[in-house]
């Protein structure tokens, strides 16, 4: 074994943490070698997501790889249709919100973030696909993504990039 990283689209999904064989925090040097040709001989894309943010997707999209251009380092994945991993060996990518609520009891919608998050779990978050659901909608709608991120990034450091 190379020893280098690779996309594993069945990887467990742990808070701030790691997500499809891929870990926050780690620069993108470390894994140059699954960006090299991506798009051209390698399935994938990537873009420019925001002045500061560089977005890798591997293969069919289900992992995808946020990286801060200031500092290089990795702040968020995103497990998206086809990861089939877990969090808490229990929720996954296109299972309900209701039948996630069922299992994890701290899910809640914050409708300020547009997104689910667990109570006392730092560095996770699960998406929707609807833009501002009322919240009688939410359980009704299924988990399309869920990412993990590093906690420091919702500090004004890591919003500046000093992380």
């Amino acid at each position: 074994m190379s020893g280098k990283c690779q996309i594993d689209p069945i990887a467990p999904i742990l808070p701030d943490q790691s997500l499809g064989g891929l870990r926050l925090r780690m620069h993108v040097t470390g894994f140059a070698h699954l960006i090299t040709s991506l798009g051209v001989s390698k399935p994938g894309r990537y873009e420019m997501a925001s002045p500061f943010e560089v977005r890798y997707s591997f293969g069919n999209g289900s992992v995808q790889c946020a990286v801060d251009v200031r500092n290089g380092k990795v702040f968020k994945l995103m497990a998206g249709p086809g990861y089939q991993g877990d969090f808490d060996g229990k929720l996954h990518v296109g299972m309900t919100v209701e039948d996630a609520l069922r299992i994890q009891p701290g899910l809640h919608y914050s409708e300020v973030d547009e997104c689910l998050l667990c109570r006392g779990i730092e560095g996770i978050a699960f998406h929707v696909p609807a833009v501002d659901p009322s919240p009688s909608e939410v359980p009704r709608l299924s988990i399309s993504t869920i990412v993990v991120f590093a906690k420091e990034i919702d500090t004004l450091k890591g919003q500046a990039g000093e992380w």
